[in-house]
């Protein structure tokens, strides 16, 4: 099993067939409604959170899923990841570094987004 962001599963059922299942067209639906990122912003900001604060590739993808631009939507976002309890939320530079790289691929007319 990978990990995949909500913009990858909607670039994926978007590729597929217009014959999808309903169960498929509901997907779609939920992940066209949520996603806040392309797909190809989505795995540049995830290979960004992983290379540059060390997050595993799952922790990644919520972060991208959520797309959270403050501290403590950050802290909220990660706060199920006990093994980051040392080392990323108690660090309040990478929380903050987290929250402008998402800012940057969120906001529009900046450098991240396409």
């Amino acid at each position: 099993m990978k990990p995949v962001s909500l913009p990858e599963v909607k670039e994926l059922l978007e590729s597929r067939p217009q014959s999808s299942s309903p169960v498929a067209q509901r997907i779609l639906s939920y992940v066209s409604t949520f996603s806040k990122l392309d797909a190809d912003s989505a795995r540049r900001l995830k290979e960004e959170l992983m290379e540059r604060f060390g997050l595993e590739e799952v922790e990644a993808v919520q972060v991208v899923n959520v797309c959270p631009r403050t501290v403590e939507e950050v802290r909220t976002v990660l706060s199920g990841y006990k093994r980051l309890l040392l080392t990323v939320l108690a660090d309040e530079e990478k929380l903050k570094g987290i929250a402008e790289t998402v800012r940057r691929y969120v906001e529009p007319g900046s450098e991240g987004s396409s």
